[in-house]
């Protein structure tokens, strides 16, 4: 179901196996759950910067994860 499921978003299936895949979901609720999850991180992805954060951003970030609580084991 996962590679069909990319294959569904990327609208990359025959006639016949979307309208499987779609039999499918209408039955299954956690594939349902499964390809809104995808398409949501799809969608964010897509409009996600190209460009790597900048050094002054990264070392910020390095740092609040330093300071941050740890839970003590």
């Amino acid at each position: 179901m996962t590679e069909m499921a990319n294959a569904y978003l990327d609208r990359d299936l025959s006639w016949s196996a979307k309208a499987q895949f779609r039999l499918h979901l209408m039955m299954c609720k956690h594939c349902r759950r499964y390809v809104d999850q995808l398409a949501k991180t799809v969608t964010l992805l897509r409009q996600a910067p190209a460009e790597a954060p900048d050094r002054g951003t990264e070392d910020k970030l390095a740092e609040l994860f330093r300071n941050a609580d740890r839970p003590r084991l």
